[in-house]
């Protein structure tokens, strides 16, 4: 396998290019070759199953209406007069009438051999003990009802039976037949008033008139029909050595099917069908060897038009993989300078369609590497200059930072610890706030923020709110967008404590998981608070579908813009009424987001369910 992958996927170009495709054009051809046998295999294999069924079904059609045509020749000669009569007749008693109906049966028999050619004999045997024939006699005394065929009619209770094999009956024709010359059809007859058994009427039908009906059918040039009894003896079969190599307990699982089998030298396919009639099995077989010995020609031809096909793909791909080959090798080695700082090298470009867009690219792409070159150089100067005055704008923040820790040294030195606690406060919302330029920070740092700015508004407003923070420990080290909770605590203050009749106020903001690995962070306070209709005007706006030109809510908008942009628009804001009054904003963002770190190396926390954070 690795030196067929090294075949094909070799450096050299036109000799990868040579392989694959003297490789597509071999894998065709054998599919195409392989394939085609297969399917010209199977079309012949259908089109003689489907021959040999219907020949089957014919022969068994055509014995079907010959052995009706019999059976009504049984039940004329059963139910006539004369026949009725002879087979009660006493024999004692009316010697003179017993006389005259063997006359007319006599006669009503040689009336039909003289009609049917193909009836050799036909024999009315009585239950008494006597008997009528117009071709036979009985060679031993023994009376015919105890004959196995005579048996067999009685047995079958009225219904045609078919006796194959005439060997140790007690019957001789004076034509002397021999016993394979004829297959044999018996009936029982009943009495017409008595409805009793009163004999059995015998018919030995010439074989040569089922050779004359189904004798020209051929099934290719193997195949063959023959005719089996329900006992599987042979009933008809044309000369062949296969048929007596069958083994008949392979019909009598089902009344039909076919089945592939080896014989001899030879693989044959089989089909069968009993019928429901006669009880007699059809038989057509074929030889599957014989059948497709032409497909081997096909196949020779085709492998020889697959070594030709081959050859001509080689040629032209020699040809075709030339003229792809030579101008790319020729753009190799000017990448290859162009790669060691050499850019003076261009693409004598005479070449049309893709090498020819390959020249131009590789033209342009230098041209353009020339410049960016320059344009980094003027770029790298004038960075080194920014990085000066990003050191000198650096000072600003330093020096705000060092005055407020200047003014609470201060306010510690003098006991004015309120002053000290505001200062540090504010000092810690504003290097929060900064962050080194940062977008995301930890939760816990955002917590913290927000936390200074309370303890600032504390000292304006002193016993005007109260906050509490409640939150999962877990959740701290979770990367969140920089202030998205002090604008909430913001409009929680202003819009809601300070314009509450209430003397006092609470604020709480909480942090905890929600399902679906979502962090929920909401900030709820008991002020004056918004109407449902209100909360539901305000997520309109939050989710763009409506946004007048004029609205105040900037703080929030950007909260909640942010927050979609980063992470979807399954996530943002959020804002209903409270249960008992006040406003409800919440925030709903991802606990494993790109944005979310810090958690990844963290177990999965349980969801912790509680109630006082909504």
């Amino acid at each position: 396998m690795e030196k067929i992958q090294e075949l094909l996927f070799t450096k050299n170009l036109r000799r990868s290019l040579l392989a694959f495709v003297f490789t597509a054009v071999i894998s065709v051809a054998l599919v195409l070759t392989m394939a085609g046998s297969r399917i010209y295999i199977e079309s012949i294999e259908e089109h003689a199953y489907a021959n040999t069924a219907e020949m089957q079904n014919q022969v068994q059609k055509t014995v079907d209406l010959k052995l009706e045509d019999i059976e009504k020749t049984l039940k004329l000669l059963g139910e006539s007069r004369e026949v009725q009569g002879y087979l009660v007749v006493d024999e004692d008693r009316e010697q003179g009438k017993r006389v005259e109906l063997e006359t007319a049966v006599r006669n009503l028999l040689l009336a039909y051999s003289a009609v049917h050619r193909d009836y050799l004999n036909i024999v009315i045997a009585s239950s008494k003990g006597h008997y009528l024939s117009n071709d036979s006699y009985r060679i031993q005394k023994q009376e015919l009802s105890e004959e196995e065929w005579y048996q067999d009619a009685v047995r079958a209770k009225g219904k045609p039976v078919v006796i194959s094999s005439s060997i140790g009956r007690n019957l001789q024709d004076w034509r002397n037949y021999s016993s394979d010359s004829y297959v044999s059809v018996a009936q029982a007859i009943y009495g017409k008033e008595s409805r009793e058994l009163i004999g059995v009427v015998l018919i030995d039908l010439d074989k040569h008139s089922i050779q004359e009906l189904v004798g020209d059918i051929t099934l290719g040039q193997t195949g063959f029909v023959f005719i089996m009894d329900s006992k599987g003896n042979i009933l008809y079969t044309p000369e062949n050595k296969i048929v007596y190599r069958i083994n008949p307990a392979w019909f009598q699982e089902a009344g039909r099917g076919s089945f592939k089998c080896r014989i001899q030298e030879g693989k044959y396919r089989i089909i069968y069908n009993q019928s429901e009639y006669t009880k007699l099995t059809t038989v057509g077989l074929y030889d599957m060897g014989k059948t497709i010995e032409g497909v081997s020609r096909v196949q020779r031809v085709s492998v020889l038009l697959a070594v030709l096909c081959c050859g001509v793909a080689l040629v032209w791909s020699t040809f075709f993989s030339k003229t792809i080959t030579t101008p790319i090798s020729k753009l190799s080695r000017l990448m290859k300078r162009a790669q060691t700082g050499d850019l003076t090298g261009r693409f004598d470009n005479h070449y049309q369609g893709e090498i020819g867009q390959l020249g131009n690219a590789f033209n342009a792409m230098v041209d353009k590497i020339d410049e960016l070159l320059r344009l980094v150089y003027e770029e790298q100067k004038q960075k080194r200059e920014a990085e000066m005055k990003i050191l000198r704008e650096q000072m600003k923040p330093h020096f705000l930072y060092n005055t407020l820790d200047s003014i609470q040294w201060m306010a510690k030195k003098y006991q004015a610890r309120d002053i000290a606690e505001t200062v540090r406060a504010l000092s810690n919302f504003f290097r929060i706030s900064l962050s080194s330029g940062k977008e995301y920070i930890t939760l816990r740092e955002e917590m913290t923020l927000v936390r200074s700015y309370l303890e600032v508004q504390k000292f304006r407003y002193e016993d005007l709110f109260e906050y509490e923070p409640v939150y999962e420990e877990e959740l701290l080290d979770c990367m969140v967008p920089r202030l998205i909770l002090q604008p909430l605590v913001e409009n929680a203050l202003y819009h809601g404590i300070k314009e509450s009749e209430r003397e006092r106020g609470n604020i709480r903001i909480c942090a905890l998981r929600e399902e679906g690995d979502i962090l929920l962070i909401s900030v709820t306070d008991d002020g004056a608070g918004m109407s449902r209709e209100e909360c539901a005007k305000m997520n309109k706006i939050l989710r763009m579908e409506e946004r007048p030109e004029e609205i105040r809510a900037f703080g929030v908008l950007n909260v909640h813009d942010r927050i979609r942009f980063s992470y979807g628009e399954d996530y943002g804001l959020f804002y209903q009424p409270g249960p008992e009054g006040g406003t409800i904003a919440e925030i709903r963002l991802p606990l494993k987001g790109r944005h979310s770190a810090a958690l990844e190396d963290l177990e999965v926390l349980e969801y912790v369910e509680n109630s006082d954070c909504r």
